[in-house]
């Protein structure tokens, strides 16, 4: 038995939730809108938001009339959106804890199914696309988002400079991030279609992360996931905050006299039931 990562066991997302949305939830929010824009939820229609995080999308569906059931695995991330829910006074939309490799969904019973950079978390991919696919009606639309390749990315790129050069002794993790399992369009253009996807359409956006405080950002990061409360545990306090300081150095000397944004990109795929 394969042994689980901390960013594939419940509570460690759960512990996080909202430092998560502090740091992240601008840029999700941008994979959300460009999902929004190609399915166009309307009023009545049914929409399944499988590995919810923080609710950017479920939220923003609901709010255009579509019937939305928001999952996720970490209660703690339910007990956040729902939070947000009942201080958005929105009322066609409920949430529910739910593991996205088995969900407790009948067949055939949405219009649309949603993974926002969720998904790509899960231990067996290929379960998490089927159940997407099995809860569709006949025709019904599907969007997953996944990350394009990590060199695209620079958040990580930063980190890793900021390490190497604070504390160049730190062995940093050699492995594949879990994330990072399925990144590319082709990689997530394969999926769909071993799913029993039809029309499948990938398209690669770009995300930007705005900074008003690389300070302020950092303060959160360092406890936006469970993979880096696990790398800056490691690290030890001190470290961590050599790497911080390094961090906003390269990130501000990078945007000399500018705001600090920090690109990615991000694979956004459409198909069809």
């Amino acid at each position: 038995m394969n042994t689980l990562t901390p960013d594939q066991i419940p509570e460690k997302w759960g512990d996080i939730a909202a430092a998560y949305g502090e740091a992240f939830e601008t840029l999700t929010s941008q994979f959300a809108d460009e999902v929004i824009s190609r399915l166009s939820p309307k009023t009545g229609e049914t929409v399944l938001d499988v590995a919810a995080g923080t609710g950017s999308f479920s939220l923003r569906a609901a709010k255009l009339g579509a019937d939305v059931l928001a999952t996720d695995f970490a209660e703690g991330m339910v007990e956040h959106i729902q939070q947000r829910i009942d201080g958005a006074l929105i009322h066609n939309i409920r949430t529910q804890v739910m593991d996205g490799q088995a969900l407790d969904v009948v067949d055939a019973s949405y219009d649309m199914s949603v993974s926002i950079v969720g998904l790509i978390f899960f231990p067996d991919i290929d379960k998490g696309f089927a159940e997407l696919k099995r809860v569709l009606k006949p025709g019904g639309r599907c969007a997953v988002v996944c990350w394009d390749h990590p060199e695209n990315f620079d958040m990580m790129r930063l980190l890793k400079q900021s390490i190497a050069t604070a504390v160049p002794d730190f062995e940093m993790p050699v492995q594949t991030p879990v994330w990072a399992r399925m990144v590319g369009e082709d990689a997530l253009k394969e999926k769909f279609q071993q799913a029993g996807f039809n029309e499948v359409g990938i398209t690669t956006i770009d995300g930007l992360l705005t900074l008003d405080s690389v300070e302020d950002f950092w303060s959160v990061f360092i406890s936006s996931s469970p993979p880096m409360s696990a790398l800056f545990s490691s690290l030890g306090e001190e470290n961590t905050e050599r790497v911080g300081r390094e961090f906003v150095r390269l990130a501000t000397d990078d945007h000399k006299n500018k705001v600090v944004t920090l690109a990615s990109k991000a694979c956004v795929g459409i198909a069809y039931a």
